[in-house]
């Protein structure tokens, strides 16, 4: 019989892809990366929904990638704003911060074979995106926007050793305007106490943010190590 997981984790890559398709067929969408420096900050928190059950929980999350970025704008590319118009050809630098605290609940430690497990949560996020932009014509500029979003996160695990796990993980997040995170990562987890692991890994960050017309929009890209703390009560 299939795992709820697997059907979970296809129909999310699935409806990932269609939402992109259609958000992204717009003309004015500026697609920023090739950041020159990348931080990435991830803490987690875990809490058992009922004692009979260890692996059904509550998760709190918190992530902030930050980066800064140059890109060339393409002659014809307007990108419109609640106050500015960015016209191509141009040169943009730029400072981005994407915050995001999510509250989710799902299955941890969900056993598979040969030492593999996967763990599967959904709930909301709240995502704080800010990002300053700065244009060889003149222009200087921001956008401030803060949105809650459905939010899902997915993971597959190795067990190394009983201190050691290694593994892969994804999360998405979308509100109406289809704005929201896409995240891969792979992990390796490290576990000097019963209730502490220290994460670090690799991770492949993309924010996805459109008007409300879905008229224009900005993808932010970002790529780099990470490092963080994931407690399990």
């Amino acid at each position: 019989m299939e795992l709820p997981f697997l059907r979970l984790s296809r129909l999310l890559l699935l409806g990932q892809s269609l939402m992109l398709l259609w958000a992204c067929s717009s003309t004015n969408v500026v697609n920023i990366e090739g950041s020159d420096s990348t931080r990435f900050t991830d803490l987690r928190a875990s809490f058992p929904v009922s004692k009979q059950d260890e692996n059904e929980r509550i998760k709190i999350r918190f992530t902030k990638a930050s980066g800064e970025f140059s890109r060339d704008i393409p002659d014809g590319k307007i990108v419109d704003f609640e106050d500015f118009q960015l016209t191509g050809p141009d040169h943009v630098t730029a400072m981005t911060d994407v915050t995001t605290a999510a509250v989710s609940y799902g299955r941890v430690g969900e056993a598979l074979r040969n030492n593999f497990f996967m763990s599967a949560f959904a709930g909301i996020s709240r995502t704080n995106f800010e990002i300053d932009m700065e244009s060889e014509s003149g222009l200087t500029t921001g956008v401030r926007n803060r949105s809650f979003e459905v939010y899902a996160d997915l993971g597959l695990y190795h067990l190394l050793a009983p201190y050691l796990t290694a593994g892969l993980e994804a999360a998405f997040s979308r509100n109406l305007s289809l704005s929201g995170i896409t995240e891969w990562g792979a992990i390796l987890k490290f576990r000097p106490s019963r209730h502490m692991e220290i994460i670090g890994g690799y991770r492949w960050f993309k924010y996805d943010f459109f008007s409300e017309d879905y008229d224009s929009g900005i993808i932010v890209e970002l790529n780099g190590p990470f490092i963080g703390l994931d407690f399990s009560f």
